[in-house]
């Protein structure tokens, strides 16, 4: 029997999401992928936008889950396919922004993008629940392991995400569904460009080599399967002994 599941956060090849979704689709999932290209695009990835191998996977509308219309969009067009028992929350709003640059706007964007959204994916994932069991994952970024002092609106979000993870897990878990979070680390799908960086970076963690997608992707399809079923109300940081 094939899983519906939603994974958000997939609107360029190299990012996390867009091996999420191939990862699970060649697993026999039913994927529905959403994502906004237009922030990657602002935040100034090459790929934004671009196709990848999708083969498999529906593709849904894009939209700009930091409004309550892009948030309505995405909810009834994924309507339309039925409901989901599976969700990856991926999307996320992240921009280097230190106190000086703090503005009502810039805070809300986070929040709203990193947490509101979310709040509002997962009740209505709980609403159309009709399946046995289901999973959800969303994101962290290990905020509570060392500070994050250029992007604290940021790190702000990621730690309600989290508490957001425990919470849902008990509410949800009645209907045997589980709900855990996972910070992946320092993953490279592109943004670090100065190569002295990336180098400094890579030597940070015990196999001198970065995080990949891959590396995320199957810690997810592990949480996703039934022998992940033990697995609830967690904060999970796979970081490959990273080093702060």
């Amino acid at each position: 029997m094939y899983k519906k599941i939603l994974i958000t956060g997939v609107s360029r090849p190299g990012g996390i999401g867009s091996e999420l979704a191939r990862k699970f689709a060649e697993s026999g999932y039913e994927v529905y992928a959403h994502g906004s290209t237009k922030y990657d695009e602002a935040i100034g990835y090459n790929d934004a936008g671009k196709k990848g191998s999708m083969e498999k996977i529906t593709k849904l509308r894009d939209s700009d889950l930091s409004t309550k219309e892009g948030v309505e969009k995405l909810i009834a067009e994924l309507g339309k396919h039925g409901p989901v028992s599976h969700m990856i929350l991926c999307h996320a709003y992240s921009t280097g922004c230190g106190m000086e640059d703090w503005t009502f706007e810039e805070i809300n964007s986070h929040l709203m993008t990193n947490v509101t959204s979310s709040m509002l994916l997962i009740q209505a994932f709980r609403k159309h629940f009709e399946d046995t069991e289901g999973c959800i994952t969303l994101f962290t970024s290990g905020q509570e392991l060392g500070p994050m002092t250029d992007e604290i609106p940021y790190a702000v979000s990621k730690a309600a995400v989290a508490n957001l993870t425990v919470q849902v897990s008990h509410v949800l878990g009645r209907m045997d569904v589980r709900v855990n979070a996972v910070n992946p680390g320092p993953t490279d799908t592109g943004y670090i460009e100065d190569p002295e960086l990336y180098r400094e970076i890579e030597n940070r963690f015990n196999a001198k080599r970065w995080g990949t997608p891959s590396d995320v992707a199957n810690l997810l399809l592990f949480l996703h399967s039934r022998e992940g079923a033990w697995i609830t109300g967690q904060v999970i940081n796979s970081e490959g002994g990273f080093r702060r």
